[in-house]
């Protein structure tokens, strides 16, 4: 099934015509409930992974303090996909209600934990699928791992990238290793499908360049009083997504520069791990059309969270050196209020 943005309700650039040169294309990936295969496009499923190459994983120390099984993690999930994939009357059956009891919960560890610990999918991204797939030259395959034990010595997760061509993998690593436990559920990207859909997104204002910035700035405010939106809701993408603007940390601070490659090159948005798959009460338009009733409807996982991955209040950026692939990737957590 297609997902497919509305027609925008604003033209960001009839209302401050410094923008018509700074839109950037931008790959929604609009990720729903589903069983990936490896031959897929996904978030949260399985690798096209090579069998004879070693699976990744996490030596660093990790701050954890309570975790949970994840073996009983995924089978409450698939459990509840099956319940929620009949009518709302029908009863779980004999084989989900004895799935159901597996689940104890957190529990308490000694700190910090060691590894290796392996990591756990993110994404898989074939460039047949989605539009502008950032990869280098003879590539055509993106995957995303990352440590299942988010708050490391650091404060931000361990994430891989890597790149690979889909035609070279002969033979598939099954079942690949994984952690036995991971830090809290919300770390588990629940397997989704994608429907990538190519739009277009502004700069925030804080990324703007500062002449522009500046002239945008003494009128946003008045334009933000006078129609009751935020500029920020119709010029940036919410959910998952590859390219484009992404997100940005809402501080208030003046400028919002991308972080420096140790080459010392300016950084470019590359992935982005979302909160939500449109923002609140979806003021900037972004909902598809395909889930206009999806606020009234039950169900599990919800069409705005499909994937049931939770950072609190805060989004992921990763980004990519534009001089050379073998940089590598850096990331950022941002909070965004919307």
């Amino acid at each position: 099934m297609t997902r497919t943005t509305p027609p925008r309700p604003l033209d960001l650039t009839t209302v401050f015509p410094e923008l018509a040169t700074m839109s950037r294309d931008v790959t929604r990936l609009h990720p729903r409930s589903g069983s990936p295969t490896v031959e897929d496009s996904s978030l949260g499923g399985p690798l096209l992974w090579p069998q004879d190459e070693p699976w990744p994983t996490c030596t660093r120390p990790h701050e954890v303090h309570t975790v949970e099984e994840l073996a009983a993690v995924r089978a409450e999930h698939h459990r509840a996909v099956a319940r929620w994939s009949r009518p709302d009357d029908e009863p779980y059956t004999p084989e989900e209600e004895a799935s159901g009891g597996d689940r104890s919960g957190p529990r308490k560890i000694d700190s910090p934990y060691t590894g290796p610990v392996p990591l756990l999918p993110v994404a898989q991204l074939y460039a047949r699928d989605v539009p502008d797939l950032p990869a280098p030259d003879g590539s055509d395959l993106m995957q995303i791992l990352w440590c299942p034990f988010m708050d490391h010595d650091d404060e931000f997760p361990a994430i891989q990238v890597h790149w690979r061509s889909a035609d070279k993998v002969t033979a598939v690593l099954s079942p690949p290793p994984e952690p036995t436990v991971i830090e809290m559920d919300g770390y588990w990207p629940a397997p989704c499908v994608v429907h990538p859909e190519r739009a277009t997104e502004f700069p925030a204002v804080e990324q703007l360049p500062a002449a522009v910035g500046a002239r945008i700035r003494e009128r946003v405010d008045a334009w933000q009083e006078d129609t009751g939106h935020f500029y920020i809701e119709f010029a940036v993408a919410p959910g998952w997504k590859v390219g484009g603007w992404g997100v940005v940390s809402s501080d208030h601070r003046d400028t919002v520069d991308p972080p420096r490659c140790e080459c010392g090159a300016v950084t470019e948005p590359l992935f982005t791990v979302a909160l939500s798959e449109w923002n609140g009460d979806d003021r900037g338009g972004w909902r598809p059309v395909e889930d206009a009733d999806a606020d009234g409807q039950s169900g599990y996982p919800p069409a705005g969270d499909p994937t049931q991955i939770d950072l609190g209040d805060e989004e992921l950026q990763v980004y990519r050196c534009p001089e050379s692939y073998e940089h590598p990737t850096m990331t950022e957590r941002v909070y965004r209020v919307l």
